[in-house]
């Protein structure tokens, strides 16, 4: 049997998880509860025009909506607190990267399909691409209020950082 699904519930549930003793383990809780039923939160979630919706911030969590389209990747980034990842549409995949000496690493590969999530932490660096031809559909929490800290993007060769912004993140998307 299907369960309903709401955006508004969901974003009610992320900040009372939050505002729990252990507020990474109640998101991952909240978001294990909620994948467990990927087509509720596909017939729940309305179109979205952008690929990426702020659906609440306050100073312990920001709760997103994403869209990651196949024909591009997303360069390496930081987040600089906990994310839980979480997938609902699509396939996606996460090339996590580390960072030593200024220089980039490649530190794994991360695949997540619809009902998947995954937990990264406050010092992952990742770049994202959707898989096989269709878009990837997510919900993402993180623990902090993310528009407010200031986060960087990794130059691809060099692994500079560079200040994230949007025109910098659009420059440095790659097509695929």
């Amino acid at each position: 049997m299907t369960r309903s699904f709401s955006l508004d519930d969901f974003v009610a549930e992320a900040r009372a998880a939050a505002a729990a003793p252990d507020p990474l383990g109640a998101v991952e809780r909240l978001m294990a509860r909620v994948l467990a039923d990927p087509d509720a939160v596909a017939d729940g979630v309305p179109q979205m025009a952008q690929d990426e919706v702020l659906l609440f911030e306050d100073e312990t969590i920001s709760v997103w909506h994403e869209r990651f389209l196949p024909d591009e990747i997303l360069p390496p980034h930081e987040h600089r607190m906990p994310v839980v990842l979480g997938v609902y549409r699509g396939r996606e995949r996460n090339t996590l990267w580390r960072r030593v000496d200024e220089r980039l690493y490649p530190a794994g590969r991360l695949e997540l399909a619809a009902g998947e999530y995954q937990v990264l932490g406050a010092d992952a660096i990742h770049a994202v691409q959707a898989l096989d031809g269709a878009p990837s559909l997510g919900l993402h929490v993180y623990l902090g209020a993310l528009t407010s800290v200031r986060r960087h993007l990794f130059d691809w060769d060099s692994g500079a950082p560079v200040a994230m912004t949007d025109e910098t993140f659009e420059a440095m998307k790659r097509r695929v």
